[in-house]
């Protein structure tokens, strides 16, 4: 019996990805739990498993197809059974039309790959072999490059009377690194279009500038002990936990236990109803090269600081990668944002929609100060709050804050939350 392999609903505001890569080629064993095909949406690119095993039939959707959540991408079939042709009726209903000439600002190499319709295993062949698929003769349904096209332009004995063209790969690396070298200096004068990332990091951040009337407070933070305390503990934790530990964890956890204490800091407004969530997400925002993307640590006020390590220690270097899922950048209810490694002394953040508050750590300085007429100096980082005016009232954030710098300037209270 056929098993369908559907496109699982990725969030609430996912209506359709890109597959990004098939992993298996139609007629390959799988097995079940299996990693098949890589897709993306906005921020994230994340693997989709098989749900049974056997032999991947029929794949519906080539590389680079949109596809809807909820959608068959593919189907596995029992050794030797037959894909039912309705889903080969479908794969040619859902064969989409030539593609339109992209931009001019696209690279070459780039336009001409996404113009080529081809099977996933036409285009890896193609790839392997090193063989222009502008060159090949397509016979699937609407212009599509199959496999055995590819296998028989090989084969063809006028093959070496063919025009030499550079490889697609090639060409494409080429431009890569002729962007690389060219330098930032180029890009004065020039028109940058945004990615895809970089069109969602917008659109959030104008809705969530001018939806959410923000209001901003900030404090100085002694940051003395907790760095004392980070030194000390810094060898025993590493061997027991294997990660250094970050101020960022201690930062997560005094947040965490703050929002205890004002659970109106882990609210939402839907409608005309403030929504407090049942659980304490703080996300941590993550700097990428081309934007900025938030995973969260679950439950955060519940886990010890070694387990908070760990749990952001592993979704920073996945988001670095690509590698989160979905639900991973969704579910947090409250970000934490940190320039304290940069020359940066204070600044605002835009909240993260729909979350209603987020806190901003500076550089810890040392500042001088007066002690019964004795000149002293002492660690000091600025520390900001912005809030959702319309959940938030200033008293109540301004609590908040002095109730996570209480917590940071007093280590020992982490050990009162075990």
């Amino acid at each position: 019996m056929a098993t369908e392999v559907i496109i699982p609903a990725l969030g609430v505001i996912v209506e359709k990805v890109r597959i990004v890569q098939w992993l298996k080629l139609e007629g390959d064993r799988v097995k079940e739990g299996e990693p098949l095909l890589e897709v993306e949406s906005e921020k994230v690119t994340t693997e989709i498993v098989s749900p049974a095993s056997g032999i991947l039939g029929c794949i519906l959707y080539p590389e680079g197809a949109e596809v809807p959540v909820t959608a068959v991408a593919a189907v596995i079939v029992a050794e030797g059974e037959a894909v039912p042709e309705s889903y080969r009726q479908q794969m040619e209903e859902a064969a989409p039309p030539s593609a339109p000439m992209p931009a001019p600002s696209v690279p070459v190499a780039e336009r001409v790959l996404k113009s080529i319709k081809a099977a996933p295993a036409a285009r890896k062949l193609a790839e392997k072999k090193e063989v222009d698929l502008s060159l090949v003769t397509p016979t699937g349904p609407h212009g599509t490059v199959m496999k055995k096209d590819v296998e028989t332009y090989l084969a063809s004995a006028i093959l070496e009377k063919k025009p030499q063209k550079v490889s697609i790969p090639a060409r494409k690396k080429a431009e890569e690194q002729l962007e690389a070298i060219s330098g930032e200096e180029d890009l004065f004068g020039k028109v940058i279009p945004m990615n895809r990332m970089r069109q969602v990091i917008a659109r959030r951040m104008s809705e969530s500038a001018f939806t959410a009337p923000h209001i901003y407070f900030f404090t100085d933070m002694n940051m003395e002990k907790v760095l004392n305390v980070r030194e000390s503990i810094r060898e025993d934790f590493e061997k027991r936990f294997n990660v250094r530990p970050s101020i960022n964890d201690f930062l997560i956890k005094a947040v965490a236990l703050a929002i205890r204490e004002y659970p109106l800091l882990n609210g939402t407004i839907r409608g005309d109803e403030i929504h407090v969530h049942p659980e304490i997400n703080i996300g941590l925002a993550v700097a990428l090269d081309d934007g900025l993307i938030v995973p969260a640590i679950p439950q955060a006020d519940r886990l010890g600081l070694g387990t908070i390590a760990q749990i952001r220690a592993d979704l920073v270097e996945r988001a670095r990668k690509g590698k989160l899922t979905i639900s991973e950048i969704e579910r947090g209810t409250f970000t934490v944002s940190s320039l304290a490694s940069l020359d940066i002394s204070f600044f605002t953040a835009i909240l993260n929609p729909p979350q209603s508050g987020i806190l901003t750590l500076g550089k810890t300085q040392d500042r001088l100060y007066l002690e019964d007429g004795e000149l002293k100096t002492e660690k000091v980082a600025n520390c900001g709050l912005s809030v959702d005016h319309r959940i938030i009232d200033g008293v109540v954030a301004a609590k908040f804050l002095q109730t996570i710098k209480k917590i940071v300037e007093n280590p020992y209270l982490y050990l009162l939350s075990l």
